[in-house]
């Protein structure tokens, strides 16, 4: 069997980001969350950098609504938020179901949002425990989608909208 080499170059699109997470491609741009900057950012193919809105308690987990507004997940306040384009506003409170900061999340085609988090405190060197996955009703109605797993980040939605 021959097997074909390719050479692959990588370009730098974006230098001086603190600490990238959660990238989303949404209308023709690379969206994500600086974290530890505080912003929600957004680099198109040619590297142009804007700041979409910024987060003051550390965003997370992105997604869209089906209105086209941003859903942005607050670590360490536990909330979710909506940015219109012009305001950010809460969606909902997490607090009494994501037991440490909140962090990825994946949005459905219905707009029902589900959101992980930590469920210890990671950086404080806490007991390891187990975390909700959340789930937010575009009425932002809580509830627990499952329970018991082990830091849920990455989350997908099949292609088909079933898991």
């Amino acid at each position: 069997m021959t097997e074909t080499v390719r050479e692959h170059t990588t370009t730098v699109l974006v230098e001086g980001l603190r600490f990238p997470e959660g990238p989303r491609w949404h209308d023709g741009r690379l969206v994500f969350s600086d974290q530890h900057d505080a912003k929600v950012r957004a680099v198109t193919t040619a590297g142009a950098l804007a700041t979409v809105v910024e987060v003051p308690n550390r965003p997370s987990g992105l997604g869209w609504d089906p209105a086209g507004n941003l859903l942005v997940v607050s670590m360490d306040d536990r909330r979710l938020l909506r940015f219109d384009g012009a305001t950010l506003t809460e969606v909902a409170d997490l607090t009494s179901l994501a037991t440490w900061h909140c962090n990825d999340m994946v949005v459905d085609a219905v707009g029902r949002a589900y959101v992980g988090n930590f469920g210890f405190d990671l950086d404080g060197g806490g007991d390891v425990t187990t975390a909700n996955l959340v789930r937010v009703d575009p009425d932002g109605t809580i509830a627990v989608a499952v329970d018991e797993l082990r830091f849920p980040n990455g989350t997908v939605i099949t292609p088909d909208g079933g898991r």
